[in-house]
C-alpha cells in the first residue's frame, strides 16, 4: 500500500492567488451592489424626483434665494413650492431639517428644475463619499505587501455600503460629513489637532450636528482640546454664516423643527431611540432608556479616545468604534446616515489586513473576515429594517449590529491593550513618541 502524502503547506504562489481571488470577488460584489443602485436611480421617474428627502433642501434654497428667509422651516410655504415643481399632491411633506446655511449652500440647485437638481444633488453626494473613501485610504497603515488590488477591494466593499446606496437615491446631505471625518481621520494621522476639530466642527455643523456628539467625547478622552477649541470654531462659523445670511429667526426656527417629534418616529429610527421604540412603543420610559444609552455610548467613545491618545496604533478601531457609537447615540439616524462609516471602514480594514500580515496570515485574515462581515451584516440589517416602524421583538436590527461592531472595536483595543501589558516576551517593545511638538506623550510599537 502507498503511503500517504504528508499535507503539503500552501506555496506562496498559491497564496498570492487565493488573495487575488477573494480581493476579485469582492471588487465584483462591490461593482454588483454599486450597479444596482444606479440602476434604482436612474429609473426613479421625475415624479418620484421631486419627493425625495433633497425636495426639502430645494424648497428651502429656492426660498432663500428669493428671499424668504423667515420661511425656510414654514412646512406650509415648503409645501406651496413643493407642489409648483409638480410633486404629487399626496406627497408635500417633506420638512427641511438642516442648519440654515445649508440652505444657502444648496440655493445654486435651485436654479435646475427640480428633477435635474435631484440628479446633480445625488452625483454630488456620492462623488463626496468616493473622495472621503479615497482620503482614508490614502491615510490608512496599509502594510507592505498590500498590493493595489487589494486596496482597491477594501475601498470599494467601503463605497459599497447598503447606506451609500440610500444616500445615494434618497439625495440626502451626508456625503458632506463623511468627507470631514475622513479629513479629520487622515489629520490625525499625521499628529494634527486643530484643523482635524475644525473640520469635524465645520462639516457637521453644514449638515448634521446631531451625528458628532461621540466624535466630540473621541475628542474629548483624547484631551485634544486644540482639537475642540477648532471644532468650535468650525461649529461657530457656520452658525455666524447661518445668523448672516439668513437671521436669528432661521436658527430659532430650525431648533424648534429638529424636535418635532413627527419628524423623528422613534420606532422608525436605527440609533438608540429606534431601539428602544421599536422594542417598547414610545413613551417615557423608551426616551429615558435611549437618553441613557446615548450616555454610555458617548463614555465608551470617551474611552476609545482616552486609549488612542496613549497608542497610536489603535487609533484605526478607536476612531471607528467612536463613529459607530456617536452614530447608535443619535437621536435621529436612518440608513443614509450609515456612510459616516465609510472611512472607518477603510481605515479598520487596513488595520486589520496589517495584523493579519504580522500574525503570518495571508489575506484576508480572521480579522479582516470578521470586519467584512459586520459591514456586510450591518448592510443587510438597514436593508431590512427600511420603512419599518413597527413593535416589539426584536426591535429594528441595525442598533443592535451598531452595538455589536461596536463591541467588537472595543474588544480590539482592549486586548491590544492587555496583550502589550502582560506580554512577557518584549516581542511588543513600546517607545514614546510624541504627537505633535506640544502634544501628550503616546505610545506606539516599536
Amino acid at each position: 500500500m502507498t503511503a500517504p502524502c504528508p499535507a503539503r503547506p500552501y506555496s506562496g504562489w498559491e497564496v498570492s492567488l487565493r488573495s487575488r481571488l477573494i480581493a476579485a470577488l469582492l471588487l465584483v460584489a462591490a461593482a454588483a451592489a454599486l450597479t444596482h443602485y444606479t440602476q434604482v436611480w436612474a429609473a426613479i421617474p421625475s415624479a418620484q424626483a421631486r419627493t425625495s428627502d433633497f425636495a426639502g433642501t430645494y424648497a428651502a434654497g429656492t426660498l432663500w434665494r428669493s428671499g424668504q428667509m423667515a420661511s425656510l422651516y414654514d412646512v406650509h410655504v415648503e409645501e406651496a413650492v413643493l407642489a409648483r415643481t409638480g410633486a404629487p399632491a399626496n406627497h408635500l411633506y417633506i420638512p427641511f431639517e438642516n442648519p440654515p446655511f445649508a440652505a444657502v449652500l444648496a440655493s445654486p440647485a435651485s436654479l435646475l428644475d427640480a428633477t435635474s437638481a435631484y440628479r446633480v444633488w445625488s452625483l454630488l453626494q456620492l462623488a463626496l463619499v468616493v473622495a472621503a473613501v479615497w482620503v482614508a485610504a490614502r491615510a490608512a497603515p496599509w502594510p507592505g505587501r498590500a498590493t493595489r488590488l487589494r486596496k482597491v477591494a477594501v475601498a470599494a466593499v467601503a463605497i459599497a455600503g447598503f447606506g451609500t446606496g440610500l444616500l445615494f437615491v434618497e439625495g440626502q446631505w451626508d456625503g458632506v460629513q463623511v468627507l470631514g471625518l475622513a479629513l479629520a481621520y487622515a489629520g490625525w494621522r499625521r499628529g494634527h489637532r486643530a484643523g482635524p476639530g475644525f473640520i469635524v466642527g465645520l462639516t457637521s455643523a453644514i449638515a448634521k450636528p446631531h451625528l458628532a456628539a461621540g466624535v466630540v467625547a473621541f475628542m474629548v478622552g483624547r484631551r485634544d482640546w486644540r482639537g475642540l477649541a477648532g471644532a468650535a470654531l468650525g461649529a461657530g462659523a457656520m452658525v455666524g454664516a447661518g445668523l448672516v445670511t439668513a437671521g436669528p429667526g432661521a436658527l430659532a426656527a430650525f431648533v424648534r423643527a429638529v424636535l418635532q417629534p413627527a419628524n423623528s418616529p422613534s420606532a422608525q429610527m436605527q440609533g438608540a431611540s429606534g431601539l428602544f421604540g421599536s422594542l417598547l412603543g414610545s413613551g417615557a420610559g423608551a426616551f429615558g432608556l435611549s437618553i441613557a444609552a446615548g450616555l454610555g455610548a458617548a463614555l465608551v467613545a470617551g474611552w476609545l479616545g482616552a486609549v488612542s491618545r496613549l497608542r497610536r496604533d489603535l487609533l484605526e478601531p478607536a476612531f471607528a468604534g467612536a463613529i459607530v457609537l456617536s452614530l447608535f447615540a443619535s437621536p435621529h439616524l436612518l440608513g443614509h446616515d450609515l456612510t459616516l462609516l465609510a472611512p472607518a471602514a477603510v481605515a479598520v480594514l487596513a488595520w486589520t489586513m496589517a495584523r493579519d500580515t504580522t500574525a503570518a496570515e495571508d489575506w484576508p485574515g480572521r480579522r479582516t473576515m470578521v470586519g467584512i462581515a459586520a459591514w456586510a451584516a450591518l448592510s443587510i440589517a438597514t436593508m431590512l429594517d427600511l420603512g419599518k416602524n413597527t413593535v416589539g421583538l426584536p426591535g429594528r436590527l441595525t442598533p443592535w449590529l451598531l452595538l455589536g461592531i461596536a463591541g467588537l472595536c472595543v474588544a480590539a483595543v482592549r486586548l491590544a491593550v492587555v496583550h502589550v501589558a502582560h506580554d512577557p516576551t518584549g516581542v511588543h517593545r513600546l517607545r514614546l513618541t510624541r504627537h505633535d511638538a506640544d502634544g501628550p506623550v503616546g505610545l506606539e510599537h516599536a
